[in-house]
């Protein structure tokens, strides 16, 4: 035994000196009174495993992305607040709710689905080969997906109450869940931008183009909660407009949020190259627009079953770049900008989906609901001002 219990001691010391934590304070700042506010902290230590944050003397329900680099909550931020965080190299003792879902499945041969992170392909083949079609991600507010063609256009998914639902409807409802208060898809998006695509444009022809020429492309879900999800599609070797070049797009969805901030990064020799995003347009169209910002509400059908389905009544708004427009130039399906990347190649903004039919918006107007997407989406694309203090 006087062997073995310094041999012990010496091996306890050696794990307590391998454990590591710190606490750091950081002061987050916003043009006024931000609820449900995305922070997002970049500057983590290479070793932490996992956070626990606190603010106003309670806990913050948190999510570390190690793959990404990034530390994400959301709180209420009154113009400015300091939030605590205490960095471990230990893995999380504890989990919290999510408040956000993401998913993507793979159709076998026989019919049964898979789950998948990840999917990549040579052609233009996956539309068919994915359970709608695409990638979805949700929070409790909304939900969208992206169609993994040729068209990468974002489709919506309204709720009519507050909560997760994907999981169980997997994006189509069953006439059962539809009695009982799911809500569904409710736009036929068609040909048009959808809300929010990043499109290329044809100057000539004053049209939008589609990346149907292209050496690979992928769909990643990076991100599935509990705070945030981050879903990416990747073309690389697109062919447009006499160049080859690359683009990644990052969605990114927050908890509280309906809102989705979009990331472009265009790779490769895109110097005064011209892409255009927008949102649809729908009939029984009302449009506020002004040098930024664009909000339309209007009516379709969700489905091609005009006789199951009813006409829904949809609001949509984007807020792009002021400084990266070119022109704003429509064509026949939709309200657009046409954007040029910045200096490091980027294309950013924000892009949000209101229904009539969520219990949220009871008793509002058009006019109302149009005025509320429009200041969403600007205090969404306003910054948050993140700095460490201690």
């Amino acid at each position: 035994m006087k062997r073995i219990l310094p041999l012990l001691l010496l091996f306890n010391t050696a794990c307590a000196l391998g454990e590591q934590s710190e606490k750091c304070v950081y002061r987050v700042s916003t043009d006024g009174l931000r609820p449900e506010c995305p922070v997002v902290i970049t500057d983590l230590p290479p070793w932490a495993e996992s956070a626990v944050v606190t603010g106003g003397g309670h806990e913050i329900p948190s999510q570390l992305d190690k793959a990404l680099g990034e530390l994400v909550f959301v709180a209420g931020v009154p113009g400015t607040q300091d939030f605590e965080v205490r960095y471990s190299s230990e893995p999380a003792g504890k989990s919290y709710p999510s408040r956000v879902h993401a998913q993507m499945w793979f159709k076998n041969p026989d019919k049964s689905l898979q789950a998948a992170d990840t999917l990549s392909s040579e052609k233009d083949d996956m539309y068919r080969k994915l359970h709608h079609h695409g990638p979805a991600f949700e929070s409790e507010l909304a939900a969208y997906r992206i169609y993994f063609d040729k068209k990468q256009t974002i489709d919506t998914y309204g709720k009519k109450q507050q909560r997760l639902e994907l999981a169980r409807t997997m994006w189509y409802p069953t006439d059962e869940q539809l009695e009982a208060g799911y809500g569904h898809d409710n736009l036929r998006v068609f040909g048009s931008v959808g809300v929010g695509a990043l499109k290329g444009w044809d100057a000539e022809q004053q049209r939008m183009t589609h990346i149907d020429r292209f050496r690979r492309r992928e769909a990643c879900i990076l991100a599935k909660g509990p705070v945030r999800t981050v879903v990416e599609m990747r073309v690389e070797g697109w062919q447009y407009g006499g160049r080859e070049i690359d683009m990644t797009s990052r969605y990114i969805l927050y908890a509280g949020h309906a809102d989705v901030r979009v990331e472009n990064r265009i790779e490769g020799d895109y110097a005064d190259l011209v892409f255009t995003t927008g949102v649809m347009k729908m009939a029984e169209n009302r449009m506020i627009r002004d040098e930024e910002v664009t909000a339309a509400f209007g009516s379709d059908f969700p489905e091609n079953d005009t006789l199951k389905w009813e006409r829904e009544h949809v609001g949509l708004a984007i807020a792009v770049p002021r400084q990266q427009i070119v022109s704003q130039i429509d064509d026949k399906a939709s309200y657009l900008y046409q954007l040029r990347p910045d200096r490091r190649g980027r294309i950013d903004y924000v892009f949000e989906m209101a229904w009539r039919k969520s219990e949220w918006l009871a008793g509002r107007t058009v006019d109302e609901i149009l005025v509320g997407l429009i200041g969403s989406v600007r205090k969404a694309s306003a910054p948050v001002l993140v700095s460490r203090i201690r």
